[in-house]
């Protein structure tokens, strides 16, 4: 190699050996914001649910652990979760840039990552980034649905699509509303 040329990073050919689709230039960072999640409408019957379980466990917790403080501990979570659920989703800030992946001003680099996949719910669109590490949790980027052709296609130049599967806890979470 002669000193006029410089030596290409993996990232650098990976993007030039991608071309881009619909003209799209994968090498330029690209930022969007949305809500984490949706707003979820909690009826009246949720609140009365919530009430009953935390009411049978509290019993539970006093009369057969013999235990006021898990007791106490069952009110404090009811009030968290009552607050939490309460609050609308927040606007967060996502990027995609050479560098990796932001979400709310932190970087994740590219390499804490093994693929991604694309979660199409009505009206919440969102796509989760699959890490390295076996134990760690994936990333979720919600995105709007204009944006998601460009998201899909830049992080398709740097990680390989898969299917993905809603795990056991997140079809839980998202069947009690939480």
């Amino acid at each position: 190699m002669d000193d006029n040329q410089t030596d290409l990073t993996n990232e650098e050919q990976v993007l030039e050996s991608a071309p881009p689709r619909s003209g799209l230039d994968l090498a330029q960072p690209f930022s969007w914001q949305a809500t984490e999640g949706r707003q979820v409408s909690r009826g009246v019957v949720w609140y009365v649910m919530l009430a009953v379980i935390s009411i049978g466990l509290m019993a539970l917790a006093i009369f057969i652990f013999k235990s006021i403080t898990f007791a106490v501990l069952l009110v404090v979570i009811d009030i968290a979760v009552i607050v939490l659920t309460g609050k609308p989703p927040r606007s967060i800030n996502y990027g995609i840039s050479p560098k990796g992946i932001y979400v709310a001003d932190k970087l994740y680099d590219f390499s804490e990552f093994r693929a991604f996949g694309v979660i199409d719910e009505p009206g919440n669109p969102s796509i989760i980034v699959l890490p390295v590490k076996r134990f760690s949790t994936g990333v979720t980027l919600y995105f709007n649905i204009e944006d998601g052709e460009r998201i899909v296609d830049m992080l398709g130049a740097r990680l390989p699509l898969q299917e993905v599967k809603l795990d056991l806890l997140e079809k839980v979470i998202r069947l009690i509303k939480l």
